[in-house]
């Protein structure tokens, strides 16, 4: 189990979620619980948006949602526990297959402004600026905000990828405490 901060809530963190198997949006919400119950507060959610999958071939589509969040935990403290997250839900990583289907994936997108750099953590993520799929809902979430640690708004990133067939929304906030 990873432990839990208690120094206040004082790092924002947006967390990228998807999931592609079984009852896909029983698995956001119950990743929403699971979070929370270890420290990390859900602020705001963008909406849900269906996709196809990216960087490999699946029948299944995927939904896709970012989680505005605040914690105390220290990035590190933090992918450990969206990774118990990930593992307490059923998932199971290939180390030699690549990007696969899944029942949930949590993904550090941001946290505070900062630039990560360590073998086992990259923030900003390294794909961040390439998936419409987490730039569609960060923008729902932070608009024109420039972030110091991309150089650039994830309303110039939406811009670049505007694609009236991606992605199409399939439900809105509220997701937390219903």
């Amino acid at each position: 189990m990873v432990s839990q901060e208690k120094a206040g809530y004082n790092e924002y963190i947006y967390i990228g979620v998807g999931t592609n198997l079984g009852n896909r949006l029983e698995h956001i919400k119950q990743a929403a619980k699971e979070l929370q119950s270890l420290g990390i507060r859900i602020l705001r959610t963008s909406s849900i948006y269906e996709t196809q999958a990216w960087g490999f071939e699946s029948d299944e589509l995927f939904l896709n949602t970012v989680f505005e969040c605040v914690s105390s935990m220290k990035p590190l403290n933090c992918l450990k526990a969206l990774q118990f997250v990930e593992k307490k839900m059923g998932r199971k990583k290939h180390l030699d297959s690549g990007y696969e289907s899944r029942i949930i994936d949590l993904d550090i997108l941001l946290f505070k402004d900062q630039r990560i750099q360590l073998p086992e953590l990259t923030i900003p993520h390294l794909y961040i600026t390439e998936r419409q799929f987490v730039i569609t809902p960060m923008h729902e979430l932070t608009g024109s905000f420039f972030f110091h640690s991309l150089s650039v708004s994830f309303e110039e990133l939406k811009s670049k990828f505007e694609n009236p067939d991606f992605p199409f929304v399939v439900y809105n906030p509220p997701l937390v405490n219903e």
